[in-house]
């Protein structure tokens, strides 16, 4: 048993050194990041593009040594062939935001319908509807900090029903239409910036 958490140690050790790689990156013609760890795997047209980025140093938490491959020294030489170039990926680039910004808003009004649907549901299961009188009540207790569970209205006091299963989707619904929004709001100030 001592061998074994004496060869794990080791093991653990020594993953990280073994790990040590480079990691390539590179941006296509239509504006999407690439990466890879295998030079051979990364295009040609695509070879003035790639960005060296260390791995261990990116893990012993320092800046990542970025090392362009290839200079281009044609492209520095004409400044004004360059920016051409560069009008066509910022146009698709654009095109490519407002296109998953449109398919986000659609998606989007049939998840908040079925997020009020799921809430509806989880409020259903919790087995009744209190009347205005058992809400005032509850709320000044609550008001006054002397609100427990058992005093809340809305919560079903069996032990024979069980809310989880709908409170369960309900939750996770809310989190999909929570990360869509947030994507809704990235994209529109990416396009604000690309403006």
């Amino acid at each position: 048993m001592r061998t074994f958490i004496k060869l794990a140690i080791f093991l653990a050790a020594a993953l990280p050194c073994l790990a040590s790689a480079a990691t390539y990156q590179w941006r296509d013609d239509a504006g999407v990041l690439h990466f890879t760890d295998d030079s051979d795997r990364i295009p040609e047209r695509y070879q003035k593009r790639v960005t060296e980025t260390d791995s261990a140093a990116a893990e012993k938490g320092a800046a990542p040594a970025q090392k362009k491959q290839e200079a281009p020294a044609a492209s520095e030489a004409s400044g004004s062939a360059a920016k051409p170039a560069a009008q066509p990926v910022a146009s698709t680039t654009r095109a490519t935001l407002e296109a998953e910004l449109k398919r986000l808003k659609e998606a989007l009004v049939p998840k908040m319908e079925e997020l009020s649907r799921l809430q509806h549901k989880w409020m259903v299961s919790k087995g009744r509807t209190p009347t205005a009188k058992e809400i005032a009540e509850f709320e000044k207790k609550r008001a006054k900090g002397k609100a427990t569970y058992a005093d809340n209205p809305y919560v079903n006091k069996s032990p024979l029903s069980s809310t989880i299963p709908a409170r369960v989707a309900y939750r996770a619904k809310l989190e999909e239409v929570q990360k869509d929004e947030a994507r809704v709001a990235q994209l529109e100030q990416e396009l604000q910036a690309l403006k």
